[in-house]
């Protein structure tokens, strides 16, 4: 008789236990999930600062600035002070329409010294980043003193091979396009010393056409090269900044160009003035880079 009683006092104790359980179950947290790998990886790649990438997307910036939104800048405010200048109203006299309508420039200016101001600020900020980037990338690193020694070694022999080339009767650009990253190197150090050197300047009336050699441009040329020879981030870096490099002397032009436009004080010829100066300065610093 006491055995089917113990039986369903066991049977209720085990119930009581499974309803705990799930009880529990249900109202329990979940445990927490640490990081995943991809998240942690993201957070040590935002903390590296800007990259090539961020470099290269900056140039690019750049120069839409200056082909599209410069442009679009100029053609508003070329309209909205076309619209100030005509501005009627028959309820308004002679007056008070001179009166809106100079109170409608002035609104235009400023609108437009507004944008100016802030394509600027963008500009600044973003050739900045460029030439951080390309700092930082293409920065010498440390070696030791045994390391240091192999790396001018190998430089000073690509140099002798290079100026026995071109005192053969080889042309630079020919010289620079078959050379490797160790000549390169020491084509940027050695060349336009060495070209320089073979310019002698003339004497009494023949000097007047004579001008001194520029390396700025013959070193553009070296580095572009040059870029193919790095590693992918520091020759992307490199590129990003020869690119700024040929990019903002123009861009600065017709900023300045556009600025006296906005300020009321530009010549009516100096659109073609602020054309042509930005035009000499994409030729003295190299051509615009491909979009």
């Amino acid at each position: 008789m006491s055995t089917p009683h113990l039986h369903l006092v066991h049977t209720a104790s085990s119930c009581t236990k499974q309803d705990q359980t799930a009880h529990q179950d249900q109202h329990s947290c979940p445990p927490r999930a640490s990081p995943t790998p991809a998240t942690c990886s993201h957070r040590e790649s935002s903390n590296t600062g800007p990259d090539h990438i961020d470099a290269n997307a900056a140039t690019h910036r750049l120069t839409q600035t200056r082909k599209t939104e410069l442009v679009e800048l100029g053609s508003r405010l070329s309209n909205d002070l076309a619209k100030a200048r005509t501005f009627r109203d028959p309820d308004l006299t002679e007056e008070a329409t001179t009166r809106r309508r100079t109170e409608l420039e002035k609104k235009a200016r400023e609108q437009a010294a507004a944008d100016l101001d802030r394509i600027e600020h963008e500009a600044n900020a973003a050739a900045s980043l460029v030439r951080t980037v390309a700092n930082k990338a293409t920065a010498a690193r440390q070696r030791d003193a045994a390391e240091q020694l192999l790396v001018e070694t190998r430089q000073t022999r690509a140099w002798d091979r290079a100026r026995a080339l071109l005192e053969a009767g080889r042309t630079v650009p020919e010289v620079i396009k078959g050379a490797d990253a160790n000549t390169l190197h020491a084509l940027r150090a050695e060349l336009p010393t060495y070209l320089a050197a073979q310019r002698t300047k003339p004497q009494g009336m023949a000097c007047a056409g004579f001008t001194e050699l520029d390396p700025a441009h013959l070193l553009h040329t070296i580095n572009r090269a040059l870029v193919d020879h790095l590693p992918k981030p520091q020759g992307a870096a490199l590129r990003a900044r020869l690119d700024l490099d040929a990019l903002e002397p123009g861009l600065r032009e017709t900023l300045a160009g556009l600025r006296r436009e906005v300020n009321g004080t530009a010549d009516p010829r100096d659109g073609l003035r602020t054309a042509i100066a930005a035009c000499l300065a994409d030729q003295q610093a190299g051509a615009l880079p491909a979009t």
